[in-house]
């Protein structure tokens, strides 16, 4: 009796290398679109972010005809403070004023005001100022949520360029004194500051902002393992954290400058210890950063923008027409 052949069911190894590869060459094109499309998804909540951060501005500024304070760092000293230790430095930041207006009534009662009480460092503010708050962070940033025992933030109030307004054309170099200029004269009176905010408990409402809402920028990006100087949470006012400048390129390179026992690069900027190289708004948004206008509006600037637009941007009242940016 003859038999018929058997036909052999499966595949040959080539038709599976060359499945094999044809899946391979799937998914290498199309991870990227899976990544961008996530990015996309950060950039959006990160926008999202800000405006829930410019509503709270607002609602305050309804409440008290003024915004809350840059930060409340250089707040006179109570006479009723008979501790010696006690200093009018770092009562807290602006973060801080805006808990009751993005759901963190909670937390902000809690919170001790006491006048005597140095800064956040004391109980049961140490520990409060622990507490995550997901508003203050961009999805984009890969930084650990705790920065020791400071739970971090990616949004700063802008303090502007600098007393006069502006400055034309590039500042001399992101670590000249202007940057660092500006930021002195924020701790002092808000009318020697071109932005809205300052670096001190004065205050400053939208009568001051003769430019215009939606040309004056309110709030911005941040990162906080860019700065290597105090404290790096949400509840402090230290420099880069609460309160920054539009006198530093946007994503200046100064999370990568030498630190410490490494020698300085050439042009002379090391963020570890420097003040200044820690100011300025910046992102892990590829170009640029997000920017919270003064009319509620986020826009994403150009780290490419003329550093003349980028100054006027972030004056409340130099009287300078700011054009398309």
């Amino acid at each position: 009796m003859s038999r018929c052949p058997r036909k052999r069911i499966g595949f040959t190894l080539i038709e599976l290398l060359v499945v094999i590869a044809i899946i391979a060459i799937l998914i290498a094109l199309l991870l990227p679109a899976v990544q961008q499309a996530r990015e996309a998804a950060r950039r959006t909540q990160c926008k999202n972010n800000l405006k829930q951060i410019g509503l709270a501005l607002h609602n305050y500024h309804d409440v008290y005809n003024v915004f809350a304070a840059g930060a409340y760092w250089r707040m006179p000293t109570d006479s009723s403070c008979t501790d010696s230790s006690t200093t009018p430095y770092q009562k807290g930041s602006i973060m801080l004023r805006l808990l009751p207006y993005i759901d963190q009534a909670p937390l902000f009662n809690q919170w001790d005001f006491n006048p005597c009480n140095t800064d956040a460092n004391t109980n049961p503010n140490q520990e409060l100022r622990k507490t995550p708050i997901a508003p203050f962070r961009c999805p984009s940033d890969t930084f650990p949520a705790m920065n020791g025992t400071w739970a971090v933030h990616n949004y700063a109030a802008c303090m502007g360029a600098s007393r006069s307004g502006g400055t034309t054309g590039s500042p001399s170099g992101p670590c000249a004194t202007a940057p660092w200029e500006s930021f002195l004269k924020a701790n002092s009176n808000p009318n020697n500051v071109a932005g809205m905010f300052t670096r001190s408990w004065r205050h400053t409402g939208i009568r001051d902002n003769t430019d215009g809402t939606s040309n004056t920028i309110y709030f911005g990006e941040m990162r906080p393992e860019c700065s290597n100087h105090g404290d790096n949470g949400w509840a402090a006012s230290n420099n880069g954290q609460g309160t920054t400048t539009t006198m530093v390129p946007i994503n200046y390179d100064s999370c990568n400058r030498a630190s410490g026992s490494t020698p300085v690069p050439a042009d002379g900027c090391s963020w570890f210890g420097n003040w200044v190289t820690e100011l300025g708004y910046k992102s892990l948004h590829t170009g640029g950063a997000h920017m919270l206008m003064g009319d509620g509006a986020v826009r994403f600037v150009s780290e490419n923008i003329s550093m003349e637009t980028y100054a006027r941007l972030g004056s409340k009242a130099d009287g300078e027409t700011v054009g398309e940016f």
